[in-house]
């Protein structure tokens, strides 16, 4: 390998280190995957480290197929195939697959997805006697999530919970973990917790697989969170020989527990770590990189890098200030079609990304209108579908009979007369006598209190489950999926079926069957866990077809990693952009700042950015403030088009007031409402005939009237019309 003549010489640098760690602090767009992919070739072709004592992680199978696609290119199918190459989670599930059984688990447990989660933890919070209105049950998840990220089981959750809340959180997770284990069933947190405690608790496993991953290699490593820091350091421990890639700039996944201090913090861990930073961008124009890294190094928490590129200027980033949430996305739909009309091939190429999911609506309901073709990433998927989850949950309980979440799901589907009565039987049967739901139905002869009719419907559906479990050794996967389908008269079931979506279903079902056949087909020898491991752990980002001819609509979060030539991000307003409730928190700011960044290096040509005036909420139009982060972005390198901002408004109007003949700035701002002057500013106590006594937060524009935010000292905080409130200062 020419190394020299394929690398810049940071990336050369980079690839032929071979032992001690080393962070290399990868820009947006620097060739990261380039890096890293050579890195490994060299390690096999002339280092002669063995393929198998190499470990790289990263945090989608989509990025871990790409790699393992180029270095099969660079070193061969066989030296590839021996690398251990996967994703944090698919990492642990497969340690656990090995080794459950240390834990107290077989290698068939069930990987709970999010739907099982949030059914196992409301059974939970009912048994705990918790209602929804004391906590809502997303509330609890992610208290328990974030529990086992900081690696503490039940007991420790509760020794150190102090809030109502945390009490709360407490009790259930005690039950939510018994119940995991009667189920034997993890979670995607416990891939990670579990993985942990495996290598913690068998010391000859941990040597094991430090002495087997003499090199390890983690991607994208400033959104790993505790749990997996602490499974690298177990790992990495012996050889030292860590490699990790990342930006810090890039650090957007905060809300799912990663901590940009672990890559802050790499030099103290490694002291004698080599520190190589990547900073020629090969993606995006002189005036994209610009407007990012004018916005980014407003950040105190980061790496000192400045990325930088040989490219054009290019086209100027246009700045579109709409009238309203609905001219916005008639915007972007003009522009798409425009776009359209000169390549029909380029929709591919063209995302348009948003802050939160709710904001596609208003831009879906205008390309449809417009018959402009596009994808949603983040909308229900394939295996998100009801058909697909049923089957998924037989192929689940097929797996692992103790799985009740699954059982419960589709013990009655299709109808075959168990009832809810029979199932709350059955389970409680489970529970006195300590065995699992299926023995529960093996025993079913023994309940004397259940009709002769239902007693044959659980002996029925029993042995289906037992015959088909007995087979998923020994039968293709795909016609074990055919058997369990006509078993069941599952297709018979739908094509019965009155709905307009009844069709649909049924050719889902059988598309299902091909992807179980094609799976088989690029997995030779592949058993029915390794295919519902993929299918669990698939996320958004795996599911994007960069081929698929259509324009790309995602969130701001599913956009990391993707590249486009033609990126739209609507909503830069203050309250989505940042977002309003990440202004207050702690390094919140700073994150979305780091977010806002993301979704401008995404672009490689042409970049729009656009906000708008006023949007509906709760079926009221708000007025809306232009993205703070707009202003750090120079002037330069933007050209404005739509509504003219408040900022050059008044500027327009100083001009005015020094010139006389400004006809065409007199006739823009007599097309601007008439506004009511707010007699309260920011501090003033007022005094509301039915609210009380409060102090002024916030006074804003709105349409023609003034919106006052007034904090109430017995009425908390409430947003007022100066029109109406009837407001007397203090």
């Amino acid at each position: 390998m020419k190394l020299k003549e394929l690398l810049n010489d940071p990336q050369y640098e980079a690839a032929v280190h071979k032992d001690g760690p080393m962070l290399i602090l990868a820009g947006a767009g620097s060739g990261k995957t380039r890096v890293i992919t050579y890195r490994i070739a060299n390690l096999i072709a002339n280092n002669e480290v063995k393929p198998e004592n190499i470990l790289a992680v990263t945090f989608t199978n989509r990025a871990a197929a790409e790699m393992r696609q180029r270095i099969t290119k660079v070193v061969g199918q066989k030296a590839a195939k021996d690398i251990w190459m996967s994703t944090f989670h698919s990492l642990g599930a497969k340690l656990l697959r090995r080794h459950a059984e240390r834990l107290g688990y077989t290698k068939a447990f069930s990987i709970f997805d999010e739907d099982d989660r949030e059914r196992l933890t409301k059974e939970c919070m009912h048994e705990a006697k918790i209602t929804e209105k004391e906590m809502k049950p997303y509330a609890i998840i992610k208290n328990i999530s974030d529990s086992k990220n900081r690696l503490f089981n039940a007991v420790e959750a509760e020794a150190v919970a102090k809030t109502y809340e945390e009490k709360l959180t407490a009790r259930v997770y005690k039950i939510y973990e018994e119940r995991l284990m009667k189920n034997n069933a993890m979670d995607f947190d416990d891939l990670i917790l579990q993985a942990v405690r495996l290598l913690d608790e068998n010391p000859d496993l941990l040597e094991q697989y430090a002495e087997k991953f003499r090199y390890i290699m983690i991607d994208e490593y400033q959104d790993i969170n505790n749990s997996q820091y602490t499974l690298v350091s177990l790992l990495a421990e012996k050889y030292k020989n860590l490699c990790v890639v990342g930006d810090d700039d890039q650090s957007i996944y905060r809300f799912r527990g990663a901590d940009i201090t672990n890559i802050l913090g790499f030099e103290e861990d490694y002291p004698k770590a080599k520190v190589i930073r990547l900073e020629q961008n090969y993606r995006s124009t002189k005036n994209i990189l610009l407007a990012a890294y004018s916005v980014i190094k407003n950040n105190k928490d980061r790496k000192d890098k400045a990325i930088w590129t040989d490219a054009a200027a290019g086209a100027l980033i246009t700045f579109y200030y709409a009238d309203d949430e609905i001219l916005e996305a008639e915007f972007i739909a003009k522009e798409v079609i425009r776009l359209r009309d000169i390549d029909p091939n380029q929709l591919k190429d063209i995302a348009i990304f948003y802050r939160t999911n709710a904001q596609s609506r208003v831009i879906e309901d205008k390309f449809r209108r417009a018959n402009i073709w596009y994808k949603l990433i983040g909308g229900l998927s394939f295996y998100g579908r009801l058909e697909i989850k049923d089957m998924l949950a037989y192929l689940k309980i097929i797996s692992n009979p103790h799985d009740m979440i699954s059982l419960k799901r589709i013990i009655n589907v299709p109808p075959r007369e168990i009832s809810e009565t029979t199932y709350k039987k059955l389970q409680t049967y489970t529970f006195e006598n300590d065995v699992t739901f299926f023995e529960a139905m093996e025993n079913i002869e023994k309940f004397e209190d259940l009709k002769p009719m239902a007693k044959n419907a659980v002996k029925k559906f029993y042995n289906i489950i037992k015959n088909l479990n007995a087979k998923k050794e020994s039968i293709p996967l795909s016609d074990l999926l055919k058997e369990l389908i006509a078993e069941i008269n599952y297709l018979s079931y739908w094509q019965n079926d009155s709905s307009p979506k009844a069709s649909d279903r049924v050719e889902n079902v059988k598309e299902l069957v091909s992807a179980i056949a094609q799976f088989e087909k690029e997995n030779p020898g592949t058993k029915l866990e390794d295919f519902l491991n993929q299918v669990t752990l698939m996320t958004d980002f795996d599911k994007w077809d960069k081929d698929d001819n259509r324009v790309t609509l995602m969130t701001m979060h599913s956009a990391k990693g993707l590249e486009f030539e033609t990126v739209f991000i609507a909503g830069m307003d203050d309250t989505l952009i940042p977002h309003k409730n990440c202004v207050e928190e702690p390094g919140g700011i700073e994150e979305e700042r780091r977010l806002c960044y993301v979704g401008i290096t995404r672009a490689r040509k042409k970049l729009f950015l656009l906000s708008a005036f006023s949007r509906s909420q709760f079926g009221s139009k708000k007025l809306s403030t232009i993205s703070r982060f707009m202003d750090e972005i120079p002037q330069e390198v933007l050209e404005h088009k739509g509504r003219i901002p408040a900022k050059q408004l008044q500027e327009k109007l100083d001009d005015y007031h020094n010139e006389k003949n400004n006809g065409p700035v007199l006739a823009e701002l007599e097309a601007e409402p008439e506004y009511m002057e707010a007699p309260f500013k920011i501090g003033d106590k007022v005094r509301h005939t039915k609210l009380g006594d409060g102090m002024v937060l916030k006074v804003e524009r709105y349409g023609d009237d003034v919106k006052v935010t007034v904090a109430f000292k017995t009425s908390g905080r409430k947003e007022l019309s100066m029109k109406y409130a009837k407001l007397k200062k203090l």
